[in-house]
């Protein structure tokens, strides 16, 4: 859609010039996609500005930029985040904007919404269809991911992961890193994802830095009609990496790899005995659940670390409000958790 041309300030440097109508209009064309009335009708974004008596995006923008606490007060209602404690205040600015404490004194573990949340309420609808490169179709209820999340999670606590504790996902796209993502959260315990493409050195820098304990990795898996063998860079990143303590490897192509007895334990043999029953944990709205690294292009991969209430809030946000991802919607994910 195409849209007019902001308000950019006038600037003395002769390399930046400010967008006419005319040269913004040719930037936009030709349009691909304009939105047909009953898109509009259901547009995520106008419901919620309906909610709030708001008449355009800009006066949305606007109001927004002024009251940010307003803003994602809003969201998280609109979201239907759970909230294990409701927080008492939204932003507390008090130490300066960039140290800024959000939703002060509140309770929140993702998974309780991305997951738990649906499995309850609608438990035989489809939350994960999986198709492999080999032709292999996976499907999963929210009761059924919901089942191995749990048994996953469990299986981690078996291991001596806790709250706090650091694990690094290093896995093909499978149905189960979707689990393994979510177990971690589960319990409190703050997962890495690290790109499948990566080689051995790149694994243990980021298997150092973080001081995981456990690495989740697979046997292998299928780039362009060809096996990677992935549990042999994992080997070679975890000699460089002592602090890791397990590797639990998922079997995805079923070739032979090499084996450490005692570190090395098959995701077939340790999940699925046991319990299904994992409650979510109780964490505050700003524990860390994430802690993922920069590509290390331009020097040592730096880690970045996500909370609760951070990316996930606004990961949905962006689900809902710019994508319009719809509950009667698919969702299709092309890249590497990792990347």
């Amino acid at each position: 859609m195409r849209v007019p041309p902001p308000d950019v300030p006038e600037s003395d440097d002769p390399a930046v010039s400010k967008p006419t109508a005319e040269n913004w209009k040719s930037l936009n064309e030709p349009i691909a996609w304009e939105p047909a009335q009953e898109n509009l009708d259901r547009s995520r974004l106008l419901r919620f500005m309906r909610q709030h008596d708001i008449a355009d995006v800009s006066t949305l923008h606007a109001r927004a930029n002024a009251d940010s606490s307003w803003f994602w007060d809003a969201v998280s209602k609109d979201l239907g985040l759970v909230w294990q404690r409701p927080y008492t205040k939204v932003m507390d600015t008090s130490r300066g904007i960039p140290w800024t404490q959000w939703f002060v004194d509140g309770q929140l573990n993702y998974v309780a919404t991305a997951l738990d949340k649906h499995a309850e309420e609608t438990p035989t609808r489809t939350a994960l269809i999986w198709e492999g490169e080999d032709g292999a179709v996976a499907r999963h209820t929210y009761a059924e991911l919901h089942a191995l999340t749990s048994q996953a999670a469990n299986a981690l606590k078996a291991l001596g992961v806790g709250k706090g504790d650091r694990v690094a996902i290093y896995m093909p796209m499978i149905p189960e890193v979707v689990a393994a993502t979510l177990a971690c959260g589960r319990i409190g315990a703050i997962f890495t994802p690290i790109f499948s493409g990566y080689g051995a050195d790149a694994v243990a820098t980021r298997l150092r830095d973080s001081g995981a304990k456990v690495i989740i990795t697979a046997d292998g898996f299928y780039r362009r009609g060809k096996v990677v063998p992935m549990k042999a860079t994992a080997d070679a990143a975890v000699a460089d990496a002592p602090e890791v303590a397990h590797m639990l490897v998922v079997r995805r192509t079923g070739g032979e790899v090499p084996w450490t007895p005692g570190r090395d334990l098959w995701w077939h043999e340790q999940v699925p005995t046991q319990s299904a029953d994992c409650p979510t944990l109780v964490t505050e709205a700003e524990d860390p659940y994430m802690l993922i690294y920069t590509s290390g292009t331009t020097g040592k991969p730096k880690g970045a670390v996500h909370v609760h209430c951070g990316f996930p809030i606004k990961g949905a946000q962006d689900m809902a409000h710019l994508f319009d991802v719809q509950a009667d919607d698919t969702l299709f994910w092309l890249t590497d958790m990792g990347w």
